[in-house]
């Protein structure tokens, strides 16, 4: 990771995605860039031009590098070591989404909020989820709005189907578990049988020699990638489906990894229910590897 770019929202989500870009700057000791989307409105019944500012900006940029400083600010009185890592507060003309995939690419980490108020809430929730987790060319994080936490100590949470994808991201999360001396969870998550059919009983049975099998398969995987030693490890095994699975297994202090492909449960993660779910109903910042 070289650089974080976070999206500027004022709302709680934004806040907290500004707040959690910061630490994981700290954290990693690259630059943190906040980005703040602006477009030119036309005042007044002649439709004559754009309101401008006293240093002949227009207001709506003025207003967005106005917000992204200020957000930065605050942000920076709440995060230990913020003094340590170089920020800056960006106003660019265009489209949120385009604006955010614009600013992601090779080495960078784009964080946005999922919750929040005026057209970046509002897009993150529809074009900017569609367009910038199906096109950013880099790995993104969706930060939820704050949620109540409890005393246990936060974790990285992995989604691992075996596929080239899920791998990537298991190596993700063990590096973002290092750092945080946190402990890596690696989860299969194994679909549910289905029907009344006879011999239910016995793919019961087979479903806890597959828990074994699974369990002991995501240690050596683990071990592979460096993660033993690193980070403690935690493999899960669980009947169920991905997506509500993993944001019911997540606690608001943990971060979530995905893959941005795979197979079984995540063969559309970023396409269907399960990237509804993880990032829009997920208590924890979900990081999507692509």
């Amino acid at each position: 990771m070289d650089r974080i770019v976070v999206g500027v929202d004022a709302g709680a989500a934004g806040v907290a995605a500004m707040q959690w870009a910061l630490t994981e700057a700290v954290r990693w000791g690259v630059p943190l860039s906040a980005v703040r989307a602006w477009s030119p409105s036309v005042y007044g019944n002649d439709y004559s031009g754009v309101l401008t500012s006293r240093d002949g900006q227009p207001a709506e940029r003025t207003d967005a590098q106005q917000l992204a400083d200020e957000q930065l600010t605050m942000a920076c009185a709440r995060v230990p070591g913020s003094d340590t890592v170089v920020c800056s507060g960006t106003a660019t003309g265009g489209g949120p989404a385009q604006v955010l995939l614009d600013a992601s690419g090779p080495g960078v980490l784009l964080v946005v909020g999922t919750r929040g108020h005026g057209v970046l809430s509002r897009a993150v929730m529809g074009s900017v989820s569609s367009s910038v987790l199906h096109h950013v060319h880099g790995p993104v994080v969706a930060v939820p709005e704050p949620a109540p936490r409890d005393n246990r100590p936060g974790r990285v949470v992995v989604g691992v189907d075996h596929s080239p994808a899920s791998l990537a991201a298991l190596a993700v999360g063990a590096e973002h578990a290092r750092r945080r001396n946190a402990v890596l969870v690696p989860v299969y998550v194994q679909q549910p049988i289905l029907g009344d059919m006879p011999g239910l009983g016995a793919g019961f049975q087979d479903l806890a020699a597959l828990e074994a099998v699974e369990r002991r398969s995501l240690e050596l995987t683990c071990q592979e990638i460096g993660s033993q030693g690193a980070a403690p490890v935690e493999a899960e095994v669980i009947v169920g489906h991905a997506g509500s699975t993993l944001t019911a297994l997540t606690r608001p202090q943990d971060l979530l990894v995905v893959g941005s492909r795979g197979r079984g449960g995540f063969a559309a993660l970023l396409l269907g229910s399960t990237s509804t779910q993880c990032v829009q109903h997920a208590t924890c910042p979900v990081l999507v590897v692509r």
